[in-house]
């Protein structure tokens, strides 16, 4: 689902509408703690019918530390394979948010074009997209962003309050009655 933009001048959502479409995204997913990168991904592809694929690939230096392909069988999120697992993490955080915000950047061939490291062409507005999301000027990489801090926080301020999520049913109903998993969402 994509939410309307905000009629502001730079194109940008307002944080209240981003957290409100992050809330909308994470309720129900029932996340265990401390948050797991790949679960969210798994839960949430299952919950809308279309997997979420994570591939770790040596990106070149000239590319983002993330690239979110969406394909015919699924949605590929490449990210950068010569990192700490915390930045990875941070990495595919990111790209699921642009897939809730609904930025898709990136067609089919030039993304299997500059994943392998070559050059599209002078004319490719995708190449240009891809690079620019180096940094945070763009509308769309500051949303990415924000949703992906928004749901890092929410994690973290969830795991102080309860610690890990217990694996036992019962015990895991327990923590949610005493509110382990609230906050924002």
């Amino acid at each position: 689902m994509r939410f309307r933009r905000e009629p502001r001048g730079e194109g940008r959502r307002s944080e209240r509408t981003l957290r409100a479409l992050c809330r909308q995204a994470l309720r129900g997913l029932d996340l265990d703690l401390p948050l797991d990168a790949a679960q969210l991904c798994e839960r949430y592809g299952k919950r809308r019918g279309r997997d979420i694929k994570l591939i770790a690939y040596p990106l070149p230096t000239a590319m983002p530390n993330g690239v979110w392909l969406a394909a015919e069988d699924a949605d590929y999120f490449f990210y950068q394979a010569n990192t700490s697992k915390m930045h990875q993490d941070q990495i595919v955080i990111h790209e699921f948010g642009h897939l809730i915000a609904g930025h898709q950047m990136l067609g089919d061939q030039s993304a299997a074009t500059l994943l392998a490291g070559g050059d599209p062409g002078p004319d490719s507005d995708d190449t240009d997209s891809a690079l620019r999301r180096t940094c945070y000027s763009d509308d769309r990489e500051w949303e990415a962003e924000m949703l992906a801090s928004m749901i890092l926080t929410w994690a973290e301020d969830a795991g102080d309050r309860v610690g890990a999520t217990e694996s036992d049913d019962d015990l895991r109903g327990m923590q949610r009655l005493l509110g382990g998993h609230r906050g924002w969402l």
